[in-house]
């Protein structure tokens, strides 16, 4: 049975049909599998796999609890028969060092993660066609197509995705029903004692195809109600535990070796039936291999521990269950939204507070222009008005539209041109080139273009995303731009004329993250300060006129985050969301002022902070982390950071928030819920959370929340304290839209991972 997940119960009825059996003389039995047409059954299997993971890049755990529930038919079909699976029930649990989320099909609950469900939730009411042939073998498996495009028209862009989707493969499902529910039949008369041996293929995230050469062996044979029971063990063995396997799933890893393996477990057919009834595995592997693409890559090693229970229900228990899944679900939706209603009374009367979240002075003073991460501030406010309150209905007025390439990276405008990188489509010229261009904001047609080589750095993983993922800064007549593999580069922004360029790696041994270098160039009066990662060298600052380093310090390490500078009461410092904390930092020589800790895994602080002109930080991260809320004040001349509130719920992964009067907006969502939601800056309580806009990137003008969900999806909106009023709503663009919008004047303009477009808005 395909393994989809679950929420662990105990299933008491295992040890229950077993209290009235007895064993009976009865030197042998025929153990063959039977087909009886008209036979209806619900199968049902539990799983909770354990997984430790190490490498370089951290420690990894988790602990998975999944089960599927199936509604089988069986009907003739010639000499054979087919099976009718339905999938009834799907549920899971997750819990990793990156957080816990979680799924279960009968019980909806608005804490549910949304990545599982948009894999899970599609399966539930479809049904598979398993044929046997007349020698009790599989040989087709319909439905699959069906299945696979219907979850693809939710998931295909969702991570979990591309590690789930190599299990729905009609071949593949057909050699694991034959696997699970017929390898244990030996089709032949079979006496007490005897064994018999047979291939079973385990199911493993990286591991295809591999297998034990499994012995099963008929213990005994007993009576329960009138119905004869086989009892059987078993017991697996690797045929050659040093081999190498070919991997799959959502992170490349290759040189893979088995280093420990162990199966073993026991079962019971209904010999008048000619059908397994219970089965109950344990498996033990241990293996190892290299992370990402090729042979430098990273070192990891993988334990798995995995418990598997297999049972055939009645019909009854399972409608039993499902009347009271139903009532529960009720009683929770009931509950959800009596708070939600509570809430919004609570924030009804909340104050409106103006006040400035301009963390970033323009460095270009041009009022219609967009030159930075962040946009003229940096705060993702633009000062544009007499923007429509409303649009058609098809959506507003596509400018322009063209191809441009791969890449996260946001664009920026000086008022005359649009300035962003990319990699090419080409397959071969995308592993080594990085391209910066500069388009006309009126046609999109380029202006010019500067290419450079930057082939991937070894262990570089590129399965969400080949990069660049940083975004251009314009400081006068200059352009500055920080690709994938960390190149820095200098150039002239009418001609592209490169003035320096520095490569980081090679210089500075600067770290790109396995995923590629994230962070966005700051100007600070003379300099440009990137965050690089490593010894004595975590912030460093190199004079804008020719790339010389002007200063570095620090020991943290690499961070997707960009540094950003501001005056807090009066005492300017620059601002370092790092791997493990964030920290205020002297802007003269990068000294750390204060710090407050943010430890996720991975180092993965990657959304830019929101800070407000009254001293209110507002940090979030994901991979089970949260936000905290953190006030910066002076001490007798020393500036001083206090944490006041942490939230475990708003978990804002690689987008942004938008601070608006006393509350913060963004999406939060990683692997466990998605919504919009607004937070209360002073208490970090969420005052509402919306959850029908998913995750996105988010910029604010004219009194209006602009939105971009990743699935190409643009919003217009207004926010305030009790609720998110969708005015417009409009397909733009293809899946993975995480690229932050940019607006100048009047004019918006995104880009996905192929094409680069512009609206009249």
């Amino acid at each position: 049975m395909i393994a989809n997940s679950t929420i662990r119960r105990t299933a008491s009825f295992f040890c229950a049909s077993f209290l009235s059996t007895a064993v009976f003389a009865q030197e042998s039995v025929d153990l063959s599998p039977k087909f009886e047409s008209g036979r209806t059954a619900y199968a049902e299997e539990d799983a909770e796999i354990v997984v430790k993971s190490k490498s370089p890049m951290g420690d990894f755990d988790m602990n998975l609890s999944v089960k599927s529930g199936m509604l089988t038919n069986v009907s003739a079909n010639g000499d054979g028969a087919k099976v009718s699976l339905t999938f009834d029930h799907t549920a899971m649990t997750f819990d990793s060092s990156m957080g816990p989320s979680f799924y279960d099909s009968d019980i909806p609950d608005e804490e549910q993660s949304a990545q599982w469900a948009q894999i899970l939730e599609p399966q539930v009411g479809m049904t598979l066609g398993i044929e046997i042939d007349a020698n009790n073998n599989v040989v087709n498996c319909t439905g699959m197509e069906a299945l696979v495009k219907k979850i693809e028209e939710r998931a295909s862009e969702n991570m979990f995705w591309a590690f789930e989707k190599p299990k729905f493969d009609a071949k593949r499902y057909s050699a694991q029903w034959q696997n699970k529910m017929l390898s244990i039949f030996p089709s032949k008369e079979v006496k007490v004692g005897e064994t018999w041996t047979n291939r079973y293929v385990e199911e493993l995230a990286e591991l295809k195809d591999f297998g034990f050469d499994c012995t099963y062996k008929l213990e005994a044979v007993t009576k329960n109600g009138g119905e004869t029971l086989a009892e059987i063990s078993f017991k697996g063995e690797v045929p050659k535990i040093d081999g190498e396997f070919e991997a799959e799933g959502m992170m490349p890893v290759s040189n893979i070796k088995v280093e420990k393996a162990t199966f073993s477990g026991t079962a019971t057919i209904n010999v008048d039936q000619g059908q397994l009834i219970r089965r109950e595995d344990h498996v033990e592997i241990a293996y190892s291999g290299t992370m990402g693409q090729g042979d430098e890559g990273p070192k990891m090693s993988t334990s798995r521990v995995i418990t598997r229970k297999f049972a055939v229900r009645s019909l009854e228990a399972r409608h039993v269950e499902k009347e009271e899944n139903t009532r529960i679900a009720a009683e929770k939706k009931r509950k959800t939204e009596e708070a939600n209603a509570e809430r919004r009374r609570k924030f009804a009367d909340a104050k409106k507070v103006e006040v400035s979240t301009a963390i970033r002075e323009n460095p270009i003073g041009v009022a219609a222009s967009w030159p930075q991460w962040g946009g003229p501030h940096g705060d993702f406010k633009a000062d544009s008005t007499g923007l429509a309150d409303k649009w058609p209905d098809d959506g507003p007025k596509k400018v322009w539209n063209r191809d441009l390439g791969d890449g996260y990276s946001s664009i920026v405008s000086d008022g005359k041109r649009l300035y962003t990188m990319y990699r090419p489509v080409d397959e071969e010229k995308n592993k080594t080139e990085e391209i910066v261009v500069a388009l006309d904001p009126e046609t999109g047609e380029t202006i010019w273009e500067t290419k450079y080589e930057a082939p991937y750095g070894e262990g570089t993983e590129v399965s969400f995303g080949r990069g660049p993922h940083s975004t251009p800064l314009i400081v006068g007549d200059r352009l500055f731009t920080v690709g994938s593999m960390v190149h820095l580069h200098c150039l002239d922004r009418n001609t592209g004329k490169v003035i320096w360029a520095k490569d980081l790696r090679k210089d500075l041994n600067a770290s790109h993250m396995m995923y590629g270098y994230g962070a966005s160039p700051l100007a600070y009066q003379d300099k440009i300060v990137l965050p690089i990662g490593g010894e004595g060298q975590a912030v460093v600052a190199f004079n804008q006129s020719d790339g010389e380093i002007a200063w570095k310090y620090q020991d943290f390490g690499a961070t997707h985050a960009s540094v950003f500078a501001t005056k807090s009461n009066g005492m300017e410092q620059l601002v370092l969301f790092a791997g493990a904390e964030v920290v205020g930092i002297d802007p003269t020589n990068g000294q750390a002022l204060w710090r407050v800790e943010q430890a996720t895994q991975w180092g993965a602080n990657i959304s830019t902070p929101v800070l407000g002109a009254d001293g209110w930080l507002f940090i979030s991260s994901a991979y089970g982390m949260g936000s905290r809320g953190i006030r910066l004040s002076n001490d007798d001349g020393k500036p001083v950071a206090k944490e006041m509130w942490h939230n475990n719920k708003m978990k804002i992964h690689h987008g942004n928030a938008v601070r608006v009067g006393n509350f913060v907006y963004g999406s939060s969502g990683d692997f466990g819920p998605v919504f919009y939601a607004a937070v209360d800056i002073e208490s970090g309580e969420l005052a509402w959370r919306n959850r029908d806009v998913g995750k996105a990137t988010s910029i604010y003008a004219d009194g209006k929340m602009i939105i971009l969900n990743e699935s190409g999806t643009l919003y217009l909106a207004k926010v305030s304290p009790t609720e998110l009023t969708v005015i417009s709503e409009t397909s733009v663009a293809k899946g993975r839209t995480w690229t932050v919008p940019t607006l100048v004047g009047k004019r918006l303009f995104i880009r996905d991972r192929e094409k680069i477009m512009a609206f009249d808005i």
